[in-house]
């Protein structure tokens, strides 16, 4: 396999401590060690700005000293070294160490450095981008929206598209919280159509690369406005849901798919997950970048289970449980709060919450997580397992993968290369596997190092990679002062010259 390099930034890894003693006259103990905020790093290959990096050693008159000419180094002050790296000319990938010294106790700083982006591809997180951002399903375009305050002290949102070849970015607005309050990015298509939730006033708008906006219809009949979730390469298929109508009770949720812009209802199961009636319905959250499959939810309680829709043509037959082959429903008596006796079910089977890109670009491959259930002591509810798990719309058979325990099942290439999040709620840490072999393939970082040769953080997960390969979409949770935000990132081709 060719390998592809790309451009970053700074990665951060874990603090390194060393340590070592010493015995003085007085035979008092001296501890030496490197606390370093960061072990290694990746520059791009020209543009960089200086790199600071907290240094807690002792003794504190710690030394630094470069391995190579193009890195030069600061002390800025008792605890900091600051790191500049000249632009790379050389044609090629290049890395270094810093030598950190205190003491007795020693540690290196890992520098990458890549070529310039006419060279190799880039790396770049997008950390303006409020509630993250999409990929189009070929990588041509990112697509968000970031949020300022107005005069008045309300919120503006400017929808931005970015496109991925050109490197050309396209702003609009602001506009005002009144007018459209834009609240999660949805989907882009590969034509440049943004989606984006309007938190307040409903809906969703769709915003083009030339600023035009409309507003997404359902049906005839619905009368609410629609979330379109997934489309497919061509634009020709959206995916989404509405509720049918108003009432006490907000009508039943029903799957949409949009064909050339005509919203239809899709049809659903005659039960739902526990092989019980439907009472609040389902959604049609993802479809296959060739559109031939779509996959969504009921959303019913805590069931969320996972079923798929094979579509030709916008011709969709009867929705299947996805992972039926290892479905097992299974009648129980359970209790309410007052001990009174009800009948249900539990269920062995595949889940799903609203995640939108568990789908490989071709339908062959869908994400998912399986979830075993048993009456916990006293029989009022469920205790859960849950393993990632994935399911190939081929041979109609799913692989649960019991290596990392609980852990979610995130995206699948058509080739089987599989990405799962340890944990199911939340997940902060991904490894990849191989589906084809069953073998581990290592963490998120160490897969995209050996593929594209970039240091990037261990902490995210990948969510999406284009048919070709060459695009990836990853998210990152970082701190900040309302808590932990999830950060879009993306790996893409060199930008033509």
């Amino acid at each position: 396999m060719k390998k592809v390099l790309t451009t970053g930034i700074a990665a951060a890894i874990l603090p390194i401590i060393l340590f070592s003693r010493c015995t003085t006259d007085n035979e008092q103990d001296t501890l030496h060690y490197v606390n370093l905020s960061q072990a290694a790093c990746t520059f791009l290959g020209e543009g960089n700005q200086p790199l600071a990096i907290t240094v807690k050693a002792s003794p504190g008159d710690w030394t630094a000293e470069p391995g190579a000419t193009w890195v030069k180094i600061e002390r800025t002050d008792a605890k900091t070294l600051t790191v500049i790296v000249e632009d790379n000319d050389s044609g090629a990938e290049r890395n270094t160490v810093i030598d950190i010294a205190a003491g007795q106790a020693a540690q290196e700083i890992l520098v990458n450095q890549l070529a310039k982006d006419n060279e190799f591809a880039r790396y770049r997180r997008l950390e303006t981008f409020q509630m993250g951002a999409a990929m189009s399903p070929s990588g041509r375009y990112m697509g968000g929206f970031t949020a300022s305050v107005a005069a008045d002290d309300s919120w503006q949102y400017s929808p931005t598209i970015v496109d991925l070849e050109t490197g050309e970015t396209f702003q609009f607005g602001p506009f005002p919280e009144a007018l459209y309050y834009l609240s999660q990015t949805m989907a882009i298509t590969d034509q440049g159509l943004l989606f984006i939730s309007d938190g307040f006033h409903g809906g969703q708008i769709a915003i083009d690369t030339t600023g035009d906006i409309f507003i997404p219809e359902a049906p005839a009949g619905f009368q609410f406005k629609p979330e379109i979730q997934a489309t497919s390469s061509d634009g020709k298929y959206w995916v989404g849901y509405a509720n049918d109508k108003s009432g006490s009770d907000g009508g039943l949720t029903r799957p949409l798919l949009w064909v050339n812009g005509e919203p239809m209802e899709l049809p659903i199961l005659d039960k739902n997950y526990r092989d019980e009636e439907v009472w609040v319905g389902v959604m049609a959250r993802g479809i296959s970048a060739d559109g031939s499959v779509i996959y969504g939810t009921s959303w019913e309680n805590s069931d969320f289970g996972m079923l798929y829709w094979m579509n030709e043509e916008g011709n969709t037959a009867a929705p299947r449980w996805v992972g039926e082959d290892v479905r097992v429903v299974t009648p129980i008596t359970m209790k309410m709060g007052d001990g009174t006796e009800y009948e249900t079910h539990k269920v062995y089977g595949c889940i799903c919450t609203a995640e939108l890109t568990k789908i490989s670009p071709s339908g062959t491959w869908i994400a998912t997580t399986f979830r075993t259930e048993e009456p916990n002591e006293g029989g009022m509810s469920f205790t859960t397992t849950q393993r990632a798990a994935f399911y190939n719309t081929e041979t109609e058979t799913t692989t649960i993968v019991d290596d990392y325990g609980e852990s979610t099942g995130m995206y699948a290439t058509d080739d089987g290369i599989a990405f799962i999040g340890i944990g199911t709620l939340g997940v902060s840490s991904a490894v990849v596997y191989d589906l084809n072999t069953n073998t581990d393939l290592g963490s998120m970082a160490d897969w995209v190092y050996s593929t594209y040769g970039i240091i990037i953080p261990e902490s995210g997960f990948i969510s999406y990679v284009s048919p070709d390969g060459k695009h990836v979409h990853g998210s990152m949770p970082m701190a900040s002062a309302g808590g932990v935000n999830y950060v879009s990132w993306y790996i893409a081709p060199p930008l033509a010259e």
